[in-house]
């Protein structure tokens, strides 16, 4: 690490693909403290580098995971081993070994993922609240839990701003039907929330609200926009080219505009 700072130090460039390797020492740092504190207390564990298990593509920052080879190398890994697996989250590599990071929640992510590809009867992800609240509760002092949520509903409430689950992690689970279960580490004793493709039926109606801060509208109109064929095409096909992703999307009815919300802080590239 200190040879990579002084190199970006040097150089005064810091490139996404360096932040990630740098980024990756913190978390292989955590993983073999807690790897040695659990076979301190005689329960046969290993230490295990995810970037030997998780592939992905090489758009650093947030890597894009490759399911297929990741699947099969995890399943392999695991068939060999028979210690406790003390694998490190949020990091991945690429086919070249070069070290990527999953993005926001990606220590979560790497759970769900593992959980997936050995088909584990449920995962458990611990955060610091008791699973999922019916609004912010720094907002709403009177949110509350919700017991039950299906996956569409977590990915819509954390899509538009509930940090407890970031969408990510609920893929890999939703494509094999594995519940998700969302416990608080300071209230161990708390239920949590489970996320499954089913809930149970709720006094209320909605399940629950939350908000997005800060996001930039964009409003593209003119009267050359109406009856033209391919016009919205045309748009979206650019902020993917661009690797934008749109948060929202209106059109009005007579085709005179499109209004998006995006990041203001544009795509990671």
């Amino acid at each position: 690490m200190e040879d990579l700072l002084r190199g970006v130090s040097l150089i005064r460039e810091l490139t996404l693909r360096t932040h990630d390797l740098i980024t990756s020492f913190g978390e292989r740092l955590s993983t073999t403290i807690i790897t040695e504190c659990v076979k301190s207390r005689g329960i046969p564990a290993q230490f295990c580098d995810a970037r030997q298990i998780i592939k992905t593509d090489a758009q650093f920052g947030q890597a894009e995971v490759n399911y297929s080879l990741t699947n099969q190398l995890i399943q392999e890994y695991f068939a060999k081993s028979t210690a406790t697996q003390m694998v490190t989250g949020f990091i991945g590599s690429t086919e070249k070994n070069e070290t990527t990071t999953l993005g926001r929640g990606g220590s979560d992510y790497t759970a769900s993922i593992l959980g997936a590809a050995l088909n584990a009867e449920i995962i458990d992800i611990w955060t610091d609240v008791d699973g999922m609240m019916t609004a912010d509760p720094r907002k709403v002092p009177n949110a509350f839990n919700i017991p039950t949520i299906t996956y569409a509903e977590a990915m819509e409430l954390s899509h538009f701003g509930a940090k407890v689950i970031y969408p990510p992690s609920l893929q890999p689970a939703f494509a094999r039907n594995i519940p998700i279960r969302v416990l608080n580490t300071f209230n161990p004793s708390h239920e949590g929330t489970v996320v499954s493709r089913t809930a149970e039926r709720r006094q209320y109606t909605i399940t629950g609200i939350s908000s997005i801060d800060d996001i930039a509208l964009v409003n593209v109109q003119g009267s050359g926009m109406i009856g033209v064929a391919g016009v919205s095409a045309k748009l979206f096909g650019v902020l993917a080219a661009h690797k934008i992703s749109v948060i929202l999307i209106s059109q009005a009815s007579s085709e005179h505009s499109i209004c998006f919300a995006i990041d203001p802080r544009g795509p990671r590239m």
